[in-house]
């Protein structure tokens, strides 16, 4: 778990055009569909999405971009804290 220096919302509007919808897949079928950055940290590589969204991702899923150009399977969860409240989850691969 990571603290971040501003709201996750800070991020996601000032790389505004890195940001990608990405499928969740469960067993090959599409479950939802959320916005997220990709980066990387000490930790590994990740899709982020912000909290306030409630995505619904789990260790085993498939995130694949809208365009069905890029897929992942997920490895880990974790979550980046701001004052304290959960506001990044990072859904690493």
């Amino acid at each position: 778990m990571g603290h971040l220096p501003v709201p996750a919302s800070m991020f996601f509007d000032d790389f505004y055009d890195d940001v990608l919808e990405y499928q969740v897949l469960e067993n090959g079928k599409v479950i939802g569909t959320y916005s997220g950055l990709s980066n990387s940290d000490e930790d590994g590589d990740y899709i982020g999405f912000l909290v306030e969204d409630d995505p619904k991702i789990n260790v085993g899923n498939i995130l694949q971009t809208s365009d069905m150009l890029e897929s992942y399977l997920i490895q880990r969860i974790s979550y980046d804290r701001y004052n304290g409240k959960p506001e990044l989850f990072k859904a690493y691969y």
